[in-house]
């Protein structure tokens, strides 16, 4: 009689089966690492509505569906109609978990001196002592163990390198495509990612995830980021998946001195979309801007768990996340800013609002702060409502029908983070992206 593992275990079995297939295998630091980036994950386990961060999000999708590693492409292709970022970018591309050489679908060969690019399976076989410091950095997993997972099992990732008081020239798009039509069966990947700004460097990230097929597909994704004193980044993330596509995704990122990170992050679609997002302003002056919009309809969810740590004095905390919800949509947001001792002269900000669509949405909202320093300033706030009828009632009085009226409220209230993108062409395409997952666009689509 054969035993039947749980879901968890099937994870340690599936990594015994890899570990001497996966990149870097025989570096002794590194396998130490993903040896206990597992044991990480074995004790925490699986999620579900009793694992304190995942109470208002389902993962059945995660632990009764029979993921098995993403395979090759017989061929890439058809996504091209889904890609948002401008082709005029630099471009990384992931392909069921592989980057793919450049000039193969990766364009970023024309990068300025001082900025290096790579995948990290290829950084591990060329010059793995270099990536050591990073891959070996320690940082709490507690809460995520998807990111200890990543950490585990991951097969590829992007490294990007940018030396002291560089600039990248142009945005690095990072296009993570998902395609289960080679065997219509429920694939995953794990990706790590590296992202090393030196002091007073800069650089603009477009990470874009865009799934194909029909079957289930799981992208999880690892990312760690890194400033140096006066360094600044703007990191903007776009999500689409199928129908069925599942991601999560855990990010880290250490904020020196003076430096500034901004992250943008945008919503478009998937059964299940996660985002673990935890910042560290380690230096004196360090800033950070969180930004989200989602718009979620049929029975999608969206996570995002935010928490910002101001270690030192003089920090900065903008954040605001918002969703538009219809159908059965949810959307979840737990924002915790912790102010630490010594950390004075902090100066923040958390607020979520949501749009209700549809009496069957569901919004659970949670900003918070947790405070140990007595010289602060800090807001926070959650609000869920309906388009207005006071709005709707005077659009109507100017001859304007209800299904224009109501698609120019819903547009007023999400364009503001897009409004707040810095890059032009990715601002029009997140536009057209807005009107294109209307209510009523949704309903043309069907007819």
């Amino acid at each position: 009689m054969t035993a039947t593992l749980n879901p968890t275990d099937r994870f340690t079995a599936l990594f015994e089966r890899e570990k001497s297939r996966l990149p870097g295998a025989g570096i002794a630091w590194l396998a130490q690492a993903r040896a206990e980036a597992l044991a990480a994950f074995e004790a925490q386990g699986l999620p579900h509505t009793r694992f304190e961060g995942w109470r208002h999000t389902p993962a059945r999708v995660l632990t009764e569906t029979d993921f098995v590693p993403a395979e090759r492409p017989a061929a890439r292709g058809g996504h091209a109609g889904k890609i948002l970022c401008p082709v005029t970018f630099h471009r990384v591309l992931v392909y069921n978990g592989r980057v793919q050489p450049n000039g193969e679908g990766s364009v970023y060969g024309e990068i300025p001196k001082g900025v290096q690019v790579s995948s990290l399976a290829d950084a591990l076989r060329d010059a793995p002592e270099a990536l050591k410091a990073a891959l070996t950095r320690g940082f709490s997993t507690d809460g995520m163990p998807f990111a200890a997972l990543a950490s585990a099992l991951f097969c590829d990732g992007i490294v990007v390198r940018v030396a002291r008081h560089v600039r990248l020239d142009k945005p690095l798009n990072v296009l993570y495509v998902s395609d289960d039509s080679a065997s219509g069966r429920p694939q995953m990947t794990h990706l790590r990612a590296l992202v090393l700004l030196e002091d007073g460097a800069s650089a603009e990230i477009v990470t874009e995830s865009v799934g194909g097929g029909r079957a289930p597909f799981w992208m999880n994704i690892l990312t760690q980021i890194e400033l140096g004193e006066g360094a600044s980044l703007k990191h903007y993330r776009l999500q689409r998946e199928n129908a069925s596509g599942v991601q999560t995704a855990g990010t880290f990122v250490e904020v020196g001195r003076a430096a500034r990170y901004e992250s943008h992050a945008f919503n478009f679609g998937g059964a299940l979309a996660r985002h673990d997002l935890r910042v560290r302003l380690a230096g004196e002056g360090a800033e950070c801007a969180l930004n989200g919009l989602a718009l979620v309809r049929g029975e999608e969810i969206v996570d995002h768990h935010t928490a910002v740590e101001h270690a030192a004095a003089g920090g900065t905390t903008r954040e605001l996340y918002k969703a538009v919800l219809d159908e059965r949509g949810r959307f979840v947001f737990d924002g915790l800013v912790d102010v630490r001792p010594g950390a004075q002269q902090t100066d923040a900000s958390v607020y979520n609002k949501n749009l209700l669509l549809s009496e069957d949405a569901d919004v659970h909202t949670n900003p918070e702060f947790k405070i140990l320093a007595d010289d602060v300033s800090c807001k926070h706030g959650g609000a869920i409502g309906q388009l207005s009828a006071e709005s709707m009632f005077y659009l109507r009085s100017r001859g304007i029908g209800e299904s224009e009226a109501r698609r120019m409220l819903v547009y007023a209230f999400g364009s503001e983070m897009i409004e707040r993108v810095g890059l032009e062409p990715l601002k029009e395409a997140l536009t057209a992206a807005l009107h294109a997952r209307m209510p009523e666009a949704a309903e043309e689509a069907a007819r």
